[in-house]
């Protein structure tokens, strides 16, 4: 099933983490201002995001641990309210854009599958250096940078990054 996804990492994308996972290393007062493009004209950005919580996603489709966070993540906003966004953004080259709807489908996500920016990729976007892969950065209604975790997390971490979130935008 994901046999074309090992492929991809030839593609000498993010490292993975086999170490543990690290919690809240950000938090921002300033809201994020961030665009990044999906396949044909689909796109997640700062405008489409506010208003509710979101989570986003940093990983790489070959990466196992990106794939559970992801799966744990779909699960973990279909259960949360209010409801809240989310999106996976992937840190690999723009010429696998076209990729990006069988990867969603192959893991059955409810939420957009986008490519990272040149800037993100290179660690100079909004989000500043993604280090590891799978990355959680959760934003509040508001657009700012709540929390930001590394490696693979439990659905408990994943909630509780939420409902922080959640909280801070009241």
């Amino acid at each position: 099933m994901l046999s074309w996804l090992g492929l991809l990492g030839a593609c000498g994308a993010a490292p993975a983490n086999p170490e543990a996972p690290s919690a809240d290393l950000s938090a921002s007062d300033e809201p994020v201002v961030f665009s990044f493009p999906g396949a044909g004209d689909s796109e997640v950005n700062s405008a489409t995001t506010r208003g509710r919580v979101t989570a986003l996603v940093f990983v790489t489709t070959y990466d196992i641990a990106s794939q559970i966070v992801l799966r744990r993540v779909a699960d973990a906003i279909a259960r949360f309210t209010p409801r809240a966004n989310a999106a996976a953004v992937v840190l690999e080259p723009p010429l696998y854009v076209d990729l990006l709807p069988a990867y969603r489908e192959s893991l059955s996500l409810p939420y957009p599958v986008v490519m990272a920016d040149f800037a993100t990729q290179q660690g100079q976007g909004q989000f500043g250096g993604i280090q590891r892969v799978p990355t959680l950065v959760v934003l509040d209604r508001e657009g700012r940078e709540v929390s930001r975790s590394q490696g693979s997390l439990t659905p408990q971490e994943i909630e509780g990054a939420l409902t922080r979130a959640s909280r801070r935008s009241r």
